[in-house]
């Protein structure tokens, strides 16, 4: 998929960019309402029968129907909101992408239950693969916008296509209310936490539409997907294990404490020098990758890399007190969010695009120590003893940025922009290997430890 995203990149424009994400904001909030809650209640219930299924596919498919069609109603208002009237044939586009995920919320349940999940996995590959054909046909061949829609489109059909076909179960024409009820205890805060979240990941989005326009969300969005993969590839593996593990161990205080440390020290030492190491070849990678005419997002990924350092501890935390069934203190704190993010980002529009990223990531790092707080209160975890390996990280990718950037700006005339990218990122591996080695030798080694304990 990152292949495809690059490609589109240099095909199209931030403005194209910016239209085609401003019209995925509704649609990616409402699907919550239909791919969460009542699903993971039919997964968590221990004893489920057919009525509860048949009765969950209907309310979802009725209230997806419902969704898309006050999103097709509603999408003249959404073009009017942002002043772009393109807008409005674009959301009615992207509407249908709430009753297809509603179609395949309940068999996708059922295959979990079983335990299905190559089939996810299956499912996600040829649905990125047929979507990411059909965009970039769409695109080479001149639509413009159109392709990132088609793309989307193309994409949640296949893979609703695949879980109807992969699951044996068919919904009967039965409901029942009761059945529903039953399932709505566990089902409504999982919905109103989903919910939560996705608005707070699409404030940024409908803050620069309504104040710069669809090119600064294009700016944005492709500002945005350098954090994504980086902390898919360098955190995902360890948050992944973290909720399971924990949950695993959650009667032992004292091995809670010591994976947390060790969990976020390992973060650390991983994430630090991707995300720093990124905002030093970011003048050169970005303009290279995605094309020139993307070279004024480059402040902007610099600031974001920002917020990877936060996620180095914060996704972790999240996750630790999830397993512990804290989950109360998320939802409180994304309510928070809101409001100071909405004061914020609100204020830092009236400057530019790279003060409402910067906004953005202060908002996090405000909240952070009141989280932090909040989390060895509930949890009893030392939260600040592996915070004190962050200061000699901090020197190690220091050290390696100002190395990088010296080589970028140096590199001689003639150099190649793709070379000078190659030496950049072999020499600040090589520099922050050797300075972390030196200054946190003893955390890589307990850190490899752990991952041999985790293992067996």
């Amino acid at each position: 998929m990152l292949a495809v995203f690059i490609i589109l990149a240099r095909h199209l424009g931030p403005e194209a960019f910016g239209l085609a994400t401003l019209s995925m904001v509704a649609p990616i909030i409402l699907s919550g309402v239909v791919t969460r809650g009542i699903p993971d209640a039919i997964v968590q219930r221990a004893e489920i029968d057919a009525l509860h299924l048949d009765s969950a596919f209907w309310l979802l498919v009725a209230t997806g129907l419902t969704l898309s069609a006050l999103l097709w109603v509603f999408a003249g208002a959404i073009a009017e909101l942002f002043g772009q009237p393109l807008l409005e044939s674009l959301v009615r586009c992207t509407c249908v992408i709430v009753v297809i995920h509603a179609l395949a919320a309940v068999p996708a349940a059922i295959l979990k239950r079983e335990l299905n999940f190559r089939l996810f996995t299956l499912r996600t590959l040829i649905g990125t693969t047929v979507g990411g054909g059909v965009g970039l046909a769409a695109a080479i061949g001149g639509y413009d916008m159109w392709s990132l829609i088609w793309m989307q489109l193309a994409k949640a059909i296949v893979e609703t296509t695949i879980i109807l076909l992969a699951s044996s179960w068919r919904p009967r024409l039965v409901y029942s209310y009761a059945h529903c009820r039953e399932l709505f205890g566990f089902a409504l805060p999982i919905i109103g936490h989903t919910l939560w979240n996705f608005v707070n990941d699409e404030i940024p989005k409908v803050v620069l539409g309504l104040f710069f326009g669809p090119a600064a969300v294009g700016i944005y969005a492709i500002a945005r997907r350098p954090l994504d993969l980086l902390v898919e590839v360098f955190l995902g593996p360890l948050t992944a294990i973290t909720m399971p593990a924990v949950a695993r161990i959650q009667r032992h205080p004292d091995k809670i404490d010591h994976f947390f440390n060790t969990s976020v020290r390992m973060a650390g030492i991983a994430g630090f020098p991707a995300f720093v190491g990124f905002a030093a070849i970011a003048p050169v990678a970005v303009p290279l990758v995605f094309g020139p005419q993307w070279s004024s997002g480059v402040v902007a990924v610099q600031i974001l890399m920002l917020l990877g350092l936060q996620r180095t501890i914060d996704s972790i935390c999240a996750l630790t007190i999830l397993a512990l069934g804290h989950s109360g203190l998320i939802l409180k704190m994304n309510m928070v969010y809101t409001l100071l993010s909405l004061a914020l980002l609100t204020a830092a529009a009236q400057v530019s695009l790279e003060a409402v990223v910067a906004a953005l990531v202060a908002c996090n790092m405000l909240l952070l120590p009141a989280f932090l707080f909040y989390v060895r209160r509930i949890s009893d975890i030392d939260v600040l003893r592996p915070l004190a390996i962050f200061p000699r990280l901090a020197g190690a990718v220091i050290i390696m940025f100002a190395v990088v950037n010296a080589w970028v700006l140096g590199a001689p005339h003639g150099v190649s922009q793709a070379v000078n990218l190659a030496g950049a990122i072999v020499i600040g591996a090589a520099v922050y290997m050797a300075a972390v080695v030196m200054l946190v030798r003893a955390d890589l080694l307990n850190a490899r430890d752990m991952l041999l304990s985790l293992r067996e």
